[in-house]
């Protein structure tokens, strides 16, 4: 059975360019700080006029998703000495 995280999701969602479905993800996750990675993001991507501001956002969010992925999978293995 395959477990897929927002992070996973927000990573296929921008490599299909589903920006829609990226939106409701942004809406829909409990990630305060991520949700807030994802509408700077989009707001860059459709309001920006200089496409260094759009890699910028785009860049961010990754990043956010490469170290909350870490932490998420870091507590997963935590909890699972655990049992």
């Amino acid at each position: 059975m395959n477990t897929y995280t927002d992070y996973d999701k927000a990573l296929y969602y921008t490599y299909c360019c589903n920006w829609d479905q990226l939106l409701v993800l942004m809406v829909q996750t409990e990630d305060e700080v991520f949700s807030k990675r994802i509408e700077h993001f989009l707001h860059a991507y459709k309001y920006a006029k200089d496409l260094g501001e759009v890699d910028k956002q785009l860049q961010l969010m990754f990043q956010y998703i490469d170290h909350a992925s870490q932490k998420a999978y870091t507590d997963y293995m935590d909890q699972q000495l655990q049992l």
